[in-house]
């Protein structure tokens, strides 16, 4: 799971969003961001995916955990 944390909030730095901005986007609450940028929690596939198409990567990219091959 820290590796989908690590990885998620690298994503999102360098497509230039804000831990906020991108639970406006996703519609979630600010700590939501948080708790998975630290491990505390995942996004659900269906997140996952929507995140990806936010941050203009492949979801394996981002979440290598959740999609392993693909």
């Amino acid at each position: 799971m820290l590796k989908v944390a690590h990885n998620l909030k690298l994503h999102r730095i360098k497509a230039g969003l804000t831990q906020l901005e991108l639970a406006r986007r996703l519609g979630v609450k600010e700590r939501v961001i948080t708790f998975w940028e630290t491990g505390r929690s995942q996004p659900h596939i269906e997140q996952a995916v929507d995140i990806a198409k936010i941050l203009e990567a492949e979801p394996k990219e981002v979440f290598p955990d959740i999609f392993p091959n693909g």
